[in-house]
């Protein structure tokens, strides 16, 4: 459990740039900026943008400023990303799927999107999720 929360932290730092300028505005004091960049973040994941939805999904996982923490507001807004072939939302509803993080744990589910992920062109989430897939033994599903 230990290695998977600190495999979602690394790859958090790379992956939601949006969500990370705009924690750093509130962070120098700039909060206004900070939330002018969480309602684009917002607004580009209404508009479908996959990359917003897995962001917007990064912002219901954790405590912050911004909306009230769900587990399952996390998650389907990471299976509409990863519906949509965002490999870093393949890998973070992979990764949900194997804990039941607000969804119910499905090892085939998880399996399934962490193959996608393996098999996309992303050296990092491709590495992370072999690494998951193994250390589940999700090869027996």
């Amino acid at each position: 459990m230990k290695r998977f929360l600190l495999l979602l932290v690394f790859l958090s730092q790379s992956v939601y740039a949006d969500l990370d300028q705009a924690i750093a505005y509130a962070e120098a004091g700039d909060v206004r900026k900070g939330q002018m960049e969480l309602v684009n973040i917002s607004q580009r994941a209404m508009d479908g943008d996959p990359q917003s939805m897995c962001e917007f999904g990064e912002m219901y996982a954790k405590e912050g400023y911004w909306i009230v923490q769900s587990d399952k507001d996390a998650s389907d807004w990471w299976l509409k990303s990863a519906e949509m072939g965002y490999v870093p939302c393949q890998f973070a509803i992979g990764a949900a799927y194997i804990i039941g993080f607000g969804i119910v744990k499905d090892l085939l589910k998880a399996k399934s999107w962490l193959q996608k992920t393996i098999d996309s062109s992303d050296e990092l989430h491709s590495e992370a999720a072999g690494t998951l897939y193994a250390i589940h033994e999700l090869g027996k599903y």
